[in-house]
């Protein structure tokens, strides 16, 4: 796979670019042992780091209802980078075996290129997050983008239309769903 960087000024920083104290409270498995018990784990897909980051960071930045006192929150969210969008569902699905999170968001980002591979790719990864958030009976919202371009891509991931935003809204729904059911 080819990396590339991507620089807009539509994007939101990746999370390691967060305030150093914040950024060394989220549980990185990538950096040292992790304690991912009852955690939101980000579960992101380092290829097109600077679109999943730019969604991770609005994820932590709206997760809560005082996006300001960041610090206090992010010991509840943990991150973990896969090598590329097809390896996210099987790193959820260890973390959601081996550390029982309360809830996994997947990012990724799956451009189309000159061939179908786009389109196998997708359905693969989301119907295996589908079937994690199924078998586990935990929340995995879906954070896959698949678009035909790079700027469909950042207006998505960044300021304009802010999908980390409404991701985070969903896992705050869904949770609100499942304690009303568990609560009748």
């Amino acid at each position: 796979m080819k990396k590339t960087t991507i620089e807009s000024e539509d994007l939101y920083p990746h999370p390691s670019s967060l305030d150093e104290d914040i950024y060394s409270s989220l549980c990185d498995l990538n950096v040292r042992p992790p304690h991912f018990k009852g955690k939101t784990i980000i579960v992101s897909s380092s290829y097109h780091k600077e679109i999943t980051g730019s969604m991770a960071y609005s994820f932590i930045k709206h997760s809560y209802d005082h996006p300001r006192i960041l610090m206090s929150h992010t010991e509840n969210i943990g991150f973990i980078e896969a090598p590329g969008a097809f390896e996210v569902p099987l790193t959820a699905k260890l973390i959601i075996e081996k550390f029982k999170p309360k809830q996994i968001l997947a990012l990724g980002c799956i451009l189309k290129g000159d061939t179908n591979h786009d389109e196998y790719l997708s359905s693969t990864v989301i119907n295996g997050l589908r079937n994690l958030s199924l078998e586990y009976v935990i929340p995995v919202i879906n954070g896959i983008l698949t678009t035909n371009t790079i700027q469909q891509a950042i207006d998505r991931a960044g300021k304009k239309y802010d999908k980390g935003r409404d991701f985070a809204y969903s896992s705050i729904l869904m949770h609100k769903i499942i304690n009303k059911i568990n609560n009748e």
